[in-house]
């Protein structure tokens, strides 16, 4: 049938042929009887009716078919007309603007022909302004006051200055116009009051002060080290400072999106929301907080950074029971950011976020994941270095008040608080007091002398502790009179290791001692006066630097000689450190002839003469509160986090968002958190081969007591008391999952009983060759193992927790528990030697079929242990035993241990 005019015709020709055939079918049978006439027409009409209908929809439903496919197959020519039109138009348009790139590139080549401006090199151009004289420098730091606009607009309100570099770069931008007139432009370094972007690569300039540089004539502000790469015609046209929005997916460089959000208040969402200004940059979340009022402008010191390389980094919506003190009417516009904290996975750190409406949030919650994603695909380095892990038990009370610490080997660190001195066995959950009960100020270890020297007492001495008095020794100690009331202490060599220095200061002195092998162990060697309280101090290569009030100054330590300034006087460029006094927390000697001088503003390098040896300063995020340098990485404390930056490189590598952090070592390696639960915190290199120290398994429900010791007093445990520990395993072994994870699985089936039905005759297998007939034995149906007793533990000096209620137990205690367990009973004549229980096996034990006392005494003396075997049958040779035998040994029931204590 080709179409719908010729189906109808066919069918109208086959419906008439058919009604003449029933015609003449009706006709011929009308002669043969007549009496049956009228049924059987109604018949045929009936027949026909039904034959005429299914034909009607048959031929309906084709039709209706055909005509959906001739519309979906028009849809598509249509579509397929249109993408060639916009196919062939997007070519049009590249081949206009190929031809505008070549002719800007050779009028740019004829311009710079023409004019003879070649560019140089941007970082002599900048280095030459930094050394330019300080008096136009001042005089525009004088006047920092810069109002960034929003997207990127800069706007200045101070006048143009004088101060020109010696560099000019020209461009030409645009088609059909006339080229500018080629400028350079006067970049100075400049301090922004409120957090800007890079008007060159769009990432936030992060710093307290001296965040980038800004042209005086055109207002384009850049960092540093975006200054070579600025477009090179000045004044530029106001679209370029207009940089795009965007991260570079590759270098994760740029902003993505910022906007005013809301964060709840410190006191917790009940006490409500406060402004804050939210910016994704550089795959991080920055927040700065910003006052209430429309005039109100955030500050440029970063309140919370997450960093979206973290392996817990995650976004999502909340819903009602996750904030149960917000608004109902707050809630879908509310979405949460989360980061790992601790090591353990409970611990994280989340931040509610309030956006300003329900589309608002959608943007920020598809923006901060689809970010996520491009950083997984394109697998961007994690660049963190440090695994912040809990050290001990926050049960102990001596963590509450620790004021200094030390890692003394894996196993055991120090512990300076209120109540004296104390070396803590991580894995023993050993603890031993050193020396009387003085509070402990700061601790410094001196292992070349085998001495640990110490601040303590009310007046703030220095006492020398051999090291044989950490392992609970009584030792003398030697008290330094003459340091009363100093601040801090640290130690070094000097003359290539030959002699070990010990130097104490005392406001503007600095007392500087010899340690030797004499009666006093020391010996005054120099008094050093200095310009200004001491802030800070070490020793680098037999000289001690010391850091005052904006400056540093080495002292020769053996010998005579003058002190000089690691600041020099004639580099204009490092003046403004003098001119705003900012306090020393930090140098790094990064080699014999670079440091690194940290100040509470700006971190700058330095040559060994003082002069600046790198155009780009370190920038902190917040304002720091102190300082701590293990090699080659600085971690940088501020109230909400630490920040972690690698001195070679200069990038700022890890935030660890952990708030009230103060560090109780010099490298940084244990730190105090001071939040509601007071916790030791160990910092876990990734990067170094092994761990510094082993870290115990923790729990924040450990009920764990410091016991002393009844023989020596200065030894003191840390365990959980023997009534509760019954308790913790009576409610473990209720637990069937528990039960079944104590008591092992059989392993070895060499003893196998197998009973016949009835008083039949047994068949044993594989029974030892040294069974004789006339003794009587049980046959144990399957010797258990019993791993977690016998074995040595896997990880050497980790302890199992005290809250789980289990104690390891050494392999000669548990053979003489054994054998002290089965020597109650009669064996009959004579007793049989029992098996080494190293092998986990109780099938060599024999018992005594005519008394029960031997089961009895295993009920009662095994029922401390939660790993039993379970005894067969007995057995024996000559008459085995019935089913409902009297003597058949009794099965060991879990239950029944509830009165026997655990060994510790």
């Amino acid at each position: 049938v080709s179409d719908e005019k010729d189906a109808r015709g066919y069918l109208q020709a086959l419906a008439s042929k058919m009604t003449e055939e029933l015609e003449a079918l009706r006709n011929s049978s009308l002669g043969a009887r007549a009496t049956d006439m009228p049924w059987k027409m109604r018949r045929f009409a009936k027949l026909d009716m039904s034959a005429r209908l299914e034909l009607q929809s048959a031929l309906d439903a084709e039709i209706r078919a055909k005509q959906a496919i001739q519309d979906e197959l028009n849809k598509v020519k249509a579509s397929c007309i249109s993408t060639e039109c916009k196919l062939q138009e997007s070519e049009k348009k590249n081949m206009e603007l190929l031809a505008d790139i070549e002719r800007l590139k050779k009028e740019t080549e004829e311009l710079r022909s023409e004019k003879g401006v070649k560019h140089q090199d941007s970082q002599n151009s900048f280095l030459a302004f930094l050394n330019a004289p300080t008096s136009a420098l001042d005089q525009f730091e004088r006047s920092p006051s810069c109002i960034p606009a929003n997207k990127g607009r800069r706007v200045t309100d101070h006048p143009p200055r004088s101060v020109h570099t010696p560099t000019m770069r020209t461009a030409y931008i645009g088609s059909g116009l006339s080229a500018p007139k080629p400028k350079a432009h006067q970049f100075v370094v400049k301090s922004f009051n409120t957090p800007t972007k890079c008007n060159q690569c769009t990432s936030l300039m992060v710093g307290l002060i001296r965040q980038g540089c800004t042209c005086e004539v055109c207002g384009f502000s850049c960092h540093v080290t975006c200054a070579d790469k600025a477009p090179a015609v000045c004044p530029i046209p106001p679209e370029q400072t207009k940089g795009p929005l965007g991260i570079d997916p590759q270098k994760g460089i740029g902003t993505a999106y910022e906007g005013h959000v809301r964060v709840p208040k410190p006191a917790g969402v009940k006490k409500g929301w406060q402004r804050a200004l939210a910016v994704i940059c550089d795959f991080k979340l920055f927040l700065y907080d910003v006052a209430e009022g429309k005039a109100s402008q955030p500050s440029v010191v970063v309140s919370q950074v997450i960093d979206m390389r973290d392996e817990e980094f995650s976004v999502s919506s909340v819903l009602a029971s996750d904030v149960i003190h917000a608004n109902r009417k707050d809630i879908p516009c509310i979405f949460r950011v989360t980061a790992s904290q601790l090591s353990a996975s409970s611990n994280k750190c989340s931040i509610l976020i309030l956006a300003d409406g329900e589309n608002e949030k959608s943007k920020w919650v598809g923006v901060l994941n689809e970010l996520h994603r491009i950083l997984k695909k394109n697998k961007l380095k994690d660049r963190s270095v440090y695994v912040p892990k809990e050290a001990y038990d926050s049960t102990l009370p001596l963590i509450k008040t620790t004021q200094s610490a030390a890692i003394i080997d894996h196993e055991r660190i120090a512990l300076g608080n209120e109540e004296g001195l104390f070396v803590v066995h991580v894995t023993k959950d050993e603890i031993i007091r050193v020396g009387d009960n003085k509070k402990v100020h700061q601790i410094e270890l001196i292992p070349s002398e085998q001495l640990i020297a110490v601040i303590s007492g009310r007046n703030r001495h220095v006492r020398l502790f051999p090291m044989a008095a950490l392992d609970g020794r009584e030792t003398e100690f030697y008290k330094l009179a003459e340091t009363k009331g100093c601040q801090s202490i640290v130690s070094g060599h000097v003359r290539h290791g030959a002699l070990t220095c010990l130097c104490v200061a005392m406001k503007r002195q600095v007392l500087c001692y010899e340690l030797n092998q004499s009666k006093t162990r020391h010996k005054k060697i120099k008094e050093i006066q200095v310009q200004g309280n001491v802030q800070w101090m070490s020793i680098f290569s037999d000289r001690l630097c010391v850091g005052y009030q904006s400056g540093f100054l080495k002292y020769p330590l053996h010998g005579e000689g003058s002190p000089y300034s690691l600041l020099h006087p004639d580099d204009h460029t490092l003046s403004f450190i003098s001119q705003q006094p900012t306090d020393a927390i930090c140098a790094v000697e990064i080699s014999n002839k670079e440091y690194l001088l940290c100040f509470s503003s700006v971190g700058v390098y330095v040559d060994c003469q003082g002069r600046r040896s790198r155009q780009q300063e370190l920038m902190w995020p917040a304002t720091p509160s102190s300082c701590c340098y293990n090699a080659p990485y600085l971690s940088v404390y501020s109230e909400n986090a630490i920040d972690v930056f690698d001195v070679n490189s200069m990038e700022w590598i890890q935030t660890i968002p952990l708030k009230k952090v103060r560090p109780l070592n010099t490298e940084g390696s244990l730190n105090l958190l001071g939040l509601e639960t007071v916790r030791l915190i160990y910092f876990k290199n990734k990067m170094a081969e092994g761990d510094e120290l082993v870290v115990p398994e923790t729990s924040d429900n450990s009920r764990k007591q410091m016991v002393r010791n009844i023989n020596n007093k200065r030894r003191y445990s840390f365990r959980v008391p023997e009534e509760e520990r019954m308790q913790q395993r009576r409610s473990m072994l209720r637990d069937p999952e528990m039960r079944n994870k104590l008591i092992s699985n059989p392993t070895n089936f060499n003893h196998i009983a197998h009973m016949g039905p009835g008083d039949g005759i047994q068949i044993l297998k594989d029974l030892p060759m040294n069974l004789r007939p006339q003794e009587s034995r049980t046959v144990f149906s399957g010797s258990v193992s019993i791993p977690s007793i016998t074995k040595s533990r896997t990880e050497p000096g980790r302890s199992m927790s005290a809250s789980s209620g289990l104690a390891a137990r050494s392999s000669a205690q548990n053979g003489s528990a054994l054998r002290r367990e089965f020597s109650g009973g009669s064996y009959g004549a004579k007793r049989q030697p029992m098996a080494s229980p190293s092998d986990g096996s109780l099938s060599s034990g024999g018992l005594d079929q005519g008394s029960d006392a031997p089961t009895r005494d295993y009920e009662r003396e095994d029922s401390d242990s939660p790993r039993h075997s379970t005894a067969s049958n007995s057995s024996n040779l000559s008459s085995p035993p019935s089913p409902v035998s009297p003597h058949k040994t009794k099965s060991l029931s879990l239950e029944s241990s509830d009165h026997v204590s655990w060994d510790s």
